[in-house]
């Protein structure tokens, strides 16, 4: 155990904290502090060199406290290995500062894709309106992720109309919204800007939303298919809805090269999963055909149109639904996919549709799959017993049965009983009445 021990030291009063660390003495000086503090940074000491001798990791108020010190302390710990060197960032605005920090965090990620760039610029703008741009990235406490949740949850994304309530953020957004937070701040933590991240104890949430769900049946999906006013639109909604593809990455990217005619094959580079292959299903076939057939010469991508970056799909897909007297669901191109995939499980296996819509059963069972009104009338319509009910004297015997070799030593048998005419007497509730010939107090 570290020993504290008063010394004056330059004229100036303090303490000495003594401790060993791998069988060596180890020292410390503390001027102007009490000696409870000085016992305190005698237990941390002591806690960080068990740990450093067990090749186990320290407590996180240790690991906290040595990596918040400075000055000679900091040196010390440092060369006897108890705390991370000093990084260089602390110094700076980028290391100081959670604006600052967080756009250098985005700048870095040259690893990801576009649009999951943009994912994790909207949650930065998020952390940046509820915190400020220059609040001090060392003081965000856990308590105050738990707050930046709570806002979340209650921040309103459409105003309330005369005919509907305001609409305040999904529990599944939020949920994405937290988990992306986790990551931002765990970066921070490998940096060694942070001792811990304040976010790792803010709870996720299911990321699933079954009441934004909607199955797009056949009819429905015709009837669009006939109000797209082109080519280009028509086989975007059949790529969508007919191929399970993710609109708008995987539709916009489709090029005609990589549709194999001959061996029934489309050929899918998604920017999220990589390569994959699906069939050419037939109503694929008809609509990419035709679209083919008046494509102009030299076409390179299926879809000739919207391969700006402001290309904004939503607004005329609406216009189409209005046009075919159909009403707008929510997540329209997601939930397209989705339709896709649980038309899909019911004629295939699921590693083959996951092998084909680029996505695992897992996430399928949580974010695609659906109960349609189809499974509830095939399931009313099979409405027939199953076999014949107990006791109804209709059951037949089978020949196993009838060939069935007796027991030699039968046990117990409610019907061997019942055979011989006896009754079992009931009991009742009051005690037995000795001297009768039954012994039941109803007798």
């Amino acid at each position: 155990m570290a020993s504290v021990t008063k010394r004056t030291k330059d004229g100036r009063n303090g303490w000495r904290i003594r401790f060993y660390l791998h069988k060596r003495r180890r020292e410390l000086y503390l001027a102007g502090v009490s000696k409870k503090v000085a016992t305190a940074v005698g237990r941390h000491c002591d806690e960080l060199a068990g740990a450093k001798g067990a090749n186990t990791r320290a407590a996180s108020e240790s690991i906290a406290w040595a990596n918040g010190t400075d000055g000679a302390i900091r040196e010390n710990l440092v060369e006897w290995g108890l705390a991370d060197p000093i990084n260089p960032k602390l110094m700076s605005e980028e290391g100081r500062y959670l604006g600052a920090f967080l756009r250098s965090y985005i700048v870095g990620r040259t690893d990801l894709a576009p649009r999951t760039i943009d994912n994790y610029k909207q949650v930065i703008r998020l952390l940046i309106e509820f915190f400020g741009d220059l609040h001090p990235l060392r003081s965000i406490t856990p308590a105050d992720a738990d707050r930046w949740r709570r806002w979340l949850l209650a921040r309103v994304v459409k105003e309330k109309t005369e005919t509907t309530p305001a609409k305040t953020m999904a529990i599944a957004t939020v949920s994405k919204h937290s988990k992306r937070a986790k990551t931002l701040f765990a970066e921070a933590v490998r940096d060694r800007l942070l001792a811990e991240s304040p976010f790792s104890g803010v709870k996720g949430g299911c990321e699933s939303n079954p009441e934004r769900q909607c199955y797009i049946d056949s009819g429905v999906a015709e009837r669009v298919l006939k109000a797209c006013p082109d080519a280009d639109w028509r086989v975007i909604f059949a790529l969508a809805r007919f191929g399970g593809m993710r609109c708008p990455s995987e539709v916009l990217n489709l090029k005609w090269t990589d549709i194999d005619w001959a061996e029934g094959r489309i050929r899918i580079d998604s920017i999220k999963t990589g390569l994959r292959f699906c069939p050419l299903f037939p109503e694929l076939g008809k609509v990419l055909g035709e679209a083919q057939y008046v494509a102009p010469d030299g076409a390179v991508y299926c879809v000739g149109r919207y391969h700006g970056a402001d290309a904004n799909l939503r607004t005329q897909f609406n216009r189409i639904l209005e046009n075919a007297g159909v009403v707008p669901w929510p997540k329209l191109f997601v939930n397209l996919r989705s339709s896709r995939r649980t038309e899909l499980q019911e004629k295939f296996p699921s590693h083959v549709i996951d092998s084909w819509l680029g996505h695992s059963t897992k996430i399928a069972e949580r974010h695609y799959l659906q109960v349609t009104d189809e499974h509830w009338s095939r399931a009313v319509d099979s409405r027939s017993p199953t076999g014949s009910p107990i006791g109804d004297g209709t059951a037949t015997i089978s020949n196993h049965q009838r060939n069935k070799k007796p027991r030699e030593k039968s046990g117990f048998d409610g019907s061997q009983w019942s055979a011989k005419g006896r009754i079992v007497p009931p009991q009742g509730l009051e005690p037995w009445t000795h001297g009768l010939r039954v012994r039941c107090s109803t007798n």
